[in-house]
Order: structure tokens, then sequence, then C-alpha cells
């Protein structure tokens, strides 16, 4: 089984360390967004991540990846990994609402459907096959 130390990596304080921690408990990846919302503000943080990691574990650069950031991020830090979600925002077909009363988060709409497009996925393939 591979095992992914996911994005709450981007919430340590030391990722170095925590980088060597990752590779002790043999992890097969950290996913990661350089520590930033975005992975292409977090892009000196990855490079330096997969300069240190010496190819012993794989780093994945996730948070706001999309076909158009990849060769700019992959020129920048050398990442070959990248997850995303290649969503798209939808209106939900519910025909009732109930707009002042939500069942979340106050930030998160009830009637918001997010959908990974397939499009957005074979982009990003594209991408990365010509990389």
């Amino acid at each position: 089984m591979s095992v992914t130390l996911h994005r709450a990596f981007d919430m340590c304080a030391d990722p170095f360390n925590m980088l060597e921690q990752a590779i002790s408990l043999e992890m097969d990846t950290i996913l990661t967004s350089g520590q930033k919302n975005l992975c292409t503000q977090g892009a000196v943080l990855l490079k330096e991540l997969k300069e240190k990691s010496l190819e012993r574990i794989c780093i994945q650069a996730g948070g706001g990846v999309t076909a158009e950031v990849i060769p700019t991020l992959y020129r920048v830090s050398g990442v070959k990994g990248y997850h995303m979600s290649g969503k798209a925002v939808l209106d939900s077909a519910m025909s009732y609402r109930k707009e002042e009363v939500n069942m979340g988060l106050p930030s998160l709409s009830e009637y918001t459907v997010y959908r990974t497009r397939e499009e957005e996925i074979r982009k990003a393939r594209q991408v990365l096959e010509n990389l």
C-alpha cells in the first residue's frame, strides 16, 4: 500500500525536519502546496523539498494545480507529481431552496456542486506528457 502525507504537511513548523520524518516512516509521497495557499506561491519551497528529498520520497504539488500552471511550476521546482481536482463549480439542481439556513460552514453554499471535469484532467495529462 502506498502512503501519502497529505497537506497537513503545510501546517508543520519545520518542513525539512518533517520531510526527514516522513522518509524515516517510509512514506511514499508528501502532498504539499509548499506551505502556501497555492502551489504556485510555494514553488520555491517545493524546489527545496524536491532537492533535499534526494528522490527518497515523491514531492507532489497540490493546491491550485491546473494544466496552465504545471509548465511553470515544473520549470521552477522540478516537481514531477501533481494532484488536482480539475473541478467545475456548478449550481445545484435543487428547486426548493431555503437560503436563510446553512447546514455547514457559512462560507459554503448548500447549492453549489463541485464536479471533476474530464476535460481539465485531459488537458493536464497532455501538458505532463509534453514536459
